[in-house]
């Protein structure tokens, strides 16, 4: 599924993600403005074939993605089947992230010389510390079943401030960077929201 991390991606998002309050179910939007992907033609919430991204909402910078499963016997299994879609979404986000965190970290550690494959090393030294395992902490937002075929989907997020905590919190990263990620967490994030509008441009 493809990841899109745009501004726009603000349309996909319920409502009480940016509203940072509970709230019911977003809105459908009419079969006029159905996404494009639709395999079964029906009426579904918006961010249900948004793919995934990054967001800075009213109250909180969050990482999201959406995963679905198929109709099955065991509706728990469907759901966490779903479930462990969403959060591979969101580690696919992680690691654009981590990459922009550690081209900012290369800059203010080797004022710039650093070689492209010694960054792509600790680039993916520090991925390589992540695990689908570590996102436990990510939250459902939205659920939804399509009644054509039963197919499930979830959408889940991730909050900079979990982020934070779990890069912070992982002893086989460099002290230098934990350090780096409790003070740029949030500047590593607006570039790549900066750098991926561009590009959805």
């Amino acid at each position: 599924m493809k990841i899109t991390y745009t501004i726009l991606s603000l349309a996909l998002i319920p409502a009480f993600l940016l509203s940072g309050c509970a709230a019911s179910a977003p809105e459908t939007l009419p079969p006029e403005k159905q996404p494009l992907y639709n395999p079964n033609q029906v009426q579904a919430p918006a961010w249900v074939f948004g793919g995934g991204g990054a967001v800075t909402a009213k109250s909180a910078k969050i990482m999201f993605g959406v995963g679905s499963a198929p109709k099955m016997m065991d509706i728990s299994m469907q759901r966490d089947r779903a479930g462990n879609r969403a959060r591979a979404e969101i580690l696919k986000i992680f690691n654009t992230y981590i990459a922009y965190m550690m081209k900012d970290y290369a800059r203010s550690t080797t004022a710039g010389d650093m070689s492209k494959e010694s960054y792509e090393a600790d680039v993916l030294q520090v991925q390589k510390t992540i695990s689908i395992g570590d996102l436990n902490g990510a939250q459902l937002a939205d659920t939804w079943r399509d009644p054509a075929d039963g197919t499930i989907y979830i959408m889940m997020t991730l909050d900079l401030n979990s982020v934070k905590d779990l890069l912070s919190n992982k002893k086989s990263l460099n002290a230098k960077v934990r350090d780096h990620v409790r003070a740029n967490a949030a500047k590593a994030f607006d570039d790549m929201e900066k750098e991926e509008a561009k590009r959805g441009n």
